[in-house]
């Protein structure tokens, strides 16, 4: 972050009248929106009076909604809301208007906003020098979370991030429509749920186990723990759903497409655990405090693991959660931009890793968690 004498002064007279303005850019994926949070909650903490304002897509704004760390969001165009030029023009104008102090740069290569906003101050993530050609250029990097990436952001203004538990905030009106929504499919209060999330988009939908594998899954547990199968999900993957579906033996109450970010985390809160793709619903049940298996194929777990939520008065990340993956060599190899090479990248988008994961191994796994907890 490069600060001028002059510039310097000017946000220290803003912090001690109160007039500190922060543009946080946080153009990302929905999963990677919610580990940000605790960096985004550090900047509160650190300034109390700022106004931080949030830029975000349609799509990843949802994770923000409620969330008493930020005092607006501001939506960037993208290609299903895209107004022409002018549309993204004017919100770019709009950001330069509100004369920001600083930029807190979530998402990597958003640099131009900053200098177009003309915000003097900035912030960003430390790439590798040369991360996206040299096979050694990474191997530090990939062994930190991405939770710790997006924290490194923020502190490298100074700022300590401590609280490491992520946030998402539903309404009142958002948790009485879970149990609205539950009751309505006649799942009792009490009664054991269990969620399953089969879709995810990431990398093009390389990440998604078949629906043949979740479907078994899913009969699995309905008959050896008898618990009622819930399946969840984005708008865009009702066929998904309908296909699991269809080829279970048991009752699957099918809740996609139906229900908003905070809904979804709503009654991910309500399940006694949750199985899904490295997607962002299996990160939105773990943010919730419920317990998860997460599905692995070409995501790399030490950079994108679940991060659970610790209990009331502890810290850090507690043991609520398992990861299942592959033993091929060339699983696990995708992680946080710059942790590996183009051509490295490029293996990930043909690794057959999740067809060598059975669903015995899941169901292993799922059902020992279950008698563990």
């Amino acid at each position: 972050m490069q600060l001028t004498t002059n510039n310097w002064y000017e946000t220290c007279i803003s912090v001690i009248m109160g007039r500190m303005r922060i543009l946080i850019l946080s153009l990302l994926p929905i999963g990677d929106t919610l580990f940000a949070t605790p960096a985004l909650h550090a900047l509160r903490i650190r300034y109390p009076r700022a106004r931080i304002v949030v830029l975000a897509y349609p799509t990843n704004a949802g994770i923000l909604r409620s969330n008493p760390d930020i005092d607006e969001i501001v939506l960037w165009p993208t290609r299903q809301t895209w107004g022409g030029v002018q549309g993204t023009l004017a919100v770019l104008n709009r950001l330069r208007d509100e004369r920001f102090n600083l930029a807190v740069e979530f998402s990597n290569y958003s640099w131009w906003i900053t200098r177009f906003t003309r915000i003097s101050h900035r912030t960003e993530m430390g790439l590798p020098r040369f991360w996206w050609i040299l096979p050694g250029a990474g191997t530090t990097w990939r062994k930190k979370h991405a939770v710790e990436h997006y924290a490194d952001v923020v502190r490298k203004l100074g700022i300590p991030v401590t609280d490491m538990r992520l946030r998402i905030h539903p309404t009142p009106d958002e948790e009485a429509k879970a149990d609205e929504w539950l009751s309505k499919h006649g799942i009792a209060q009490g009664e054991p749920v269990i969620g399953l999330h089969p879709g995810g988009e990431g990398l093009w939908g390389r990440k998604r186990w078949s629906i043949a594998n979740f479907a078994q899954v899913a009969d699995g547990l309905a008959e050896q723990v008898g618990a009622r199968i819930m399946v969840m999900g984005g708008k865009d993957e009702e066929r998904l759903a309908n296909e699991l579906v269809s080829r279970t033996r048991h009752d699957v109450v099918n809740a996609v497409g139906q229900t908003t970010l905070g809904e979804t985390a709503a009654l991910a809160a309500r399940c006694a655990l949750f199985i899904g793709n490295d997607s962002s619903p299996l990160h939105i049940a773990a943010a919730s405090g419920t317990p998860v298996v997460g599905i692995y194929g070409p995501t790399d777990p030490r950079s994108y693991h679940p991060w659970v939520s610790p209990k009331e008065g502890e810290t850090g990340r507690c043991a609520q959660y398992a990861v299942v993956r592959s033993n091929l060599k060339c699983a696990c190899r995708f992680s946080l931009v710059g942790g590996i090479t183009v051509v490295t990248w490029a293996t990930c988008l043909i690794c057959p890793a999740l067809k060598t994961i059975t669903p015995d191994k899941v169901l292993k796994v799922s059902t020992r968690m279950l008698t563990e907890l």
